[in-house]
């Protein structure tokens, strides 16, 4: 099961993916070995299999478009190597794909995956602190900034219980 936002669509990818996973992972821009691509495949799918209900290990997705669904644009997703209960979000896309409100439409869609599919209790996030369109797309995908790095770079945390309560006093309750 993938996920959809209004241009974007969240795959998890398989073996059928192959070929662009070699193009594009990692997210250095070195092609690799269909056996890297393969041993890539293979531990995504892995680490899609540990995350439960609240808790992810590691979950990986393949970002393309909905207009042409078999390109990978980047990636993105969930990381509970710190905190499986909160884990970070992460999104990688490919330089022609930026600063066009993908990142903000992917925020959205994991911040929502976290919430309603894995009952996380949060989420955290940072970017460097000078790059603006990352931290845009955190503001605008529903985190809010909580605090700084030494070095200056942003942190972002989503609750969701939090933001539903606040909702509640502001009279804004769906």
């Amino acid at each position: 099961m993938d996920y959809q936002t209004e241009s974007l669509i969240l795959h998890f990818v398989t073996e059928d993916d192959l070929s662009e996973v070699a193009r594009t992972w990692p997210s250095d821009h070195r092609p690799v070995s269909e056996q890297e691509a393969r041993d890539a495949i293979a531990s995504m799918r892995e680490n899609y299999e540990k995350n439960t209900k609240g808790r992810i290990c590691h979950l990986c997705l393949a970002v393309c478009g909905k207009s042409d669904p078999h390109t990978i644009m980047g990636w993105c997703g969930l990381d509970g190597r710190r905190s499986q209960r909160e884990p970070e979000i992460f999104i990688l896309l490919d330089e022609p794909y930026r600063n066009q409100g993908y990142g903000t439409q992917i925020v959205k869609e994991l911040l929502r995956v976290a919430a309603e599919g894995f009952s996380l209790t949060g989420v955290h996030g940072g970017c460097a602190k000078d790059n603006i369109a990352s931290r845009r797309a955190m503001e605008k995908g529903g985190m809010r900034q909580y605090g700084t790095e030494d070095n200056g770079d942003p942190l972002f945390r989503f609750t969701p219980a939090k933001e539903k309560i606040i909702k509640i006093k502001k009279g804004e309750a769906s």
